[in-house]
């Protein structure tokens, strides 16, 4: 019994199979994607890491799935974004591509690329480590989500006093005071959102390893610390609710973005 070999409906090619990614550990490699056949196909291309490479390490930039004409070639960027820690060496991944409509019969695999991860060297004194990347995305995310709660006050609608007995007087004093509770928590829990993501994503635009892991370690500090701040600053300023307003932002966000970017560096590094 003879077996039928399908030819191959897509070409996969790259300038360079082999790479050695920067002292930032990130690494592009491009890949041209050509239908060979006769026929309209609509592709996808999928990463296929090697042994020892973790699938997370890689991600294609942009859409992974396109519509190819006859003859038609698009081209994929990979991207190599290994954590921290990852161990130094040599590793190897490939760029597949497959048919949407028959994945089965319209699959072609791509050439083995190389890549090498070079050895961390311990980060110089003058060596940008993200500190204060952190802290701006983390002040100015924390003071958008607290300024969105202060236009919902802005923009709240006071209507004029309708109470005309003690009961219903208390009963307003009563939701408003459990209104502005509600506020102050959701001003809150907005801050350390916006901090949160603005730290993550600021870290990301220029690039700095750890964006993710800062992120979550400024989450997880700031509840800690502002339980801290409540027990002592802000109870020396009961009567100054705007200067509270004003300085939270700063005082609540500030140091658990240096602490969080420090840790992270401490843990990945060794190096502070």
């Amino acid at each position: 019994m003879s077996t039928v070999k399908i030819a191959p409906v897509f070409a996969i090619t790259t300038p360079s199979v082999s790479v050695t990614l920067a002292e930032n550990r990130i690494g592009e490699v491009p890949f041209t994607v050509t239908n060979v056949s006769n026929r309209k196909l609509r592709g996808r291309v999928r990463i296929a890491p090697g042994p020892g490479a973790p699938a997370e390490w890689f991600s294609v930039a942009g859409d992974s799935e396109h519509d190819f004409d006859a003859g038609a070639a698009r081209q994929f960027v990979v991207r190599i974004d290994p954590p921290l820690g990852a161990p130094p060496g040599t590793y190897t991944f490939g760029l597949d591509a497959v048919g949407i409509e028959h994945p089965d019969d319209d699959y072609s695999e791509g050439p083995s690329c190389q890549i090498t991860i070079p050895q961390s060297a311990p980060p110089r004194l003058t060596t940008p480590r993200g500190y204060l990347t952190t802290l701006a995305g983390a002040l100015i995310g924390g003071v958008v989500g607290e300024l969105a709660v202060v236009l919902i006050i802005l923009l709240r609608h006071h209507e004029g006093p309708k109470c005309n007995d003690l009961g219903c007087v208390i009963g307003d004093t009563i939701g408003e005071v459990i209104l502005l509770l509600f506020l102050l928590f959701l001003a809150y829990v907005l801050m350390l959102v916006g901090a949160t993501l603005g730290s993550g994503i600021a870290l990301r635009i220029r690039r700095y390893l750890g964006a993710k892991l800062t992120a979550t370690f400024l989450a997880l500090l700031m509840v800690p610390w502002t339980v801290l701040m409540l027990a002592t600053v802000f109870r020396l300023l009961d009567d100054h609710l705007i200067v509270m307003a004003v300085i939270s932002p700063f005082l609540l966000v500030a140091v658990p973005a240096v602490l969080a970017r420090g840790s992270v560096l401490l843990i990945r590094t060794h190096h502070v």
